[in-house]
């Protein structure tokens, strides 16, 4: 049994579901410390926490758009337990930092879990922060990169810190599935029994707010409808940008657009499997675990290219469509794409459910162990393998 702790920023529903998985696997002895019970940004509220779950004293600090965690008791709550390994989930903020660096001096084997770097264009400064926060990466055991795209990053990342022989995994986030493909099954039983459904019913999910690309989004939609396309939209989320996407939609249109609010996880899969293409259009995602939840449902999938997920999830002309991030055109003609090709929506979808089954919460748990395994020194997996 490998006794393994994960320093994580927060309870969010998406890691509760792997280490949920994980912490059931007799494989492994875990442990969970947050550096926050809940983020300002979020909605889903206080998360009840496991047994195997606290969360650290400590508060954070606003820094040219970044919130850096200060929890003073982090390095000795860690050196309480002898563990095999430590996790620490990405590298900015003061504990972060304070830790890898403690984790290191007294020889405690760690490994690094983090999303793309460095998409902050935060001038010279913030560059060179981020430069110096990324050096204790070279005393890592390994980094699991959370998708193809940011294995890549991680690898250049390396290389400028003269650490290139550290092994980077693809080892992307995931979430309990099985209530979204229940859901779209029944919508698509129900859905054989019927004539084709118009018109067009579009979802986005997630925070309304500009990082998210949701502006273009319903500006590329709006001149779809003048356009005299038979389609609707709906915005399940909220956010700053609620009232402004709100006031922006005519009169005329009030009923073709459609701003659902907040709604829980366990609200999701009756609410993606009513819908036809699901978007995510952000400027910038890490990577999108509503991407895992639409396919998952069996819908087709319009991102981004700057979407972490697309790149490992969305296949061009066979699930989905990958667009320019920040350019409304692109979205615009993606889609009247579905518009014009109805057909497209039930091809598309099969090809999202296949991708699916690639991307259990179990299948992920197998990629951690091999990870943790080779981390050790073992076990062996290829260095930039897939989960």
């Amino acid at each position: 049994m490998m006794r393994i702790t994960f320093l994580a920023v927060m309870p969010s529903p998406y890691v509760q579901d792997l280490f949920a998985v994980m912490a059931d696997d007799p494989r492994f002895d875990l442990r969970v410390l947050y550096l926050e019970q809940v983020a300002p940004d979020t909605y889903w509220g206080e998360q009840e926490m496991p047994s195997y779950a606290s969360v650290l004293p400590g508060r954070w600090y606003g820094f040219q758009g970044a919130r850096v965690h200060y929890n003073p008791t982090a390095c000795q709550v860690l050196e309480e337990r002898e563990d095999d390994l430590v996790v620490v989930v990405g590298y900015i903020g003061l504990t972060n930092q304070l830790v890898m660096r403690n984790l290191t001096r007294r020889g405690q084997k760690w490994v690094f879990w983090g999303e793309v770097p460095g998409f902050r264009k935060r001038g010279l400064i913030g560059s060179t922060i981020r430069r110096r926060m990324q050096r204790p990466l070279r005393h890592a055991a390994g980094i699991a990169a959370v998708g193809s795209h940011a294995v890549e990053a991680y690898q250049n990342v390396l290389k400028e810190i003269a650490a290139p022989s550290i092994p980077v995994h693809n080892i992307p986030y995931c979430c309990r599935m099985d209530d979204f493909e229940r859901a779209g099954e029944r919508q698509r039983n129900l859905r054989s029994t019927q004539p084709q459904r118009q018109p067009i019913r579009f979802l986005y999910c997630g925070q309304l707010i500009e990082r998210k690309g949701v502006d273009l989004l319903l500006n590329a939609f709006l001149t779809l409808l003048d356009e005299g396309a038979e389609a609707e939209l709906s915005f399940l989320g909220t956010g700053p940008l609620s009232d402004q996407l709100t006031s922006q939609v005519p009169e005329h249109y009030r009923e073709r657009v459609h701003f659902l609010g907040f709604h829980s996880v366990s609200e999701l899969p009756e609410l993606f499997a009513t819908h036809d293409v699901f978007l995510l259009p952000s400027r910038h995602d890490g990577w999108g675990v509503v991407v895992n939840q639409a396919i998952a449902t069996g819908m087709p999938v319009i991102v981004s290219d700057a979407v972490g997920a697309g790149r490992d999830l969305v296949k061009p002309d066979r699930n989905g469509l990958r667009v320019a991030a920040g350019s409304e055109q692109a979205l615009h003609t993606a889609l009247r794409q579905f518009v014009q090709h109805p057909e497209l929506i039930s091809a598309y979808g099969k090809e999202s459910l296949a991708i699916a089954d690639s991307m259990s919460v179990e299948n992920t748990v197998n990629a951690w162990a091999r990870f943790f395994q080779e981390s050790l020194g073992t076990g062996t997996v290829a260095a930039g393998g897939t989960s």
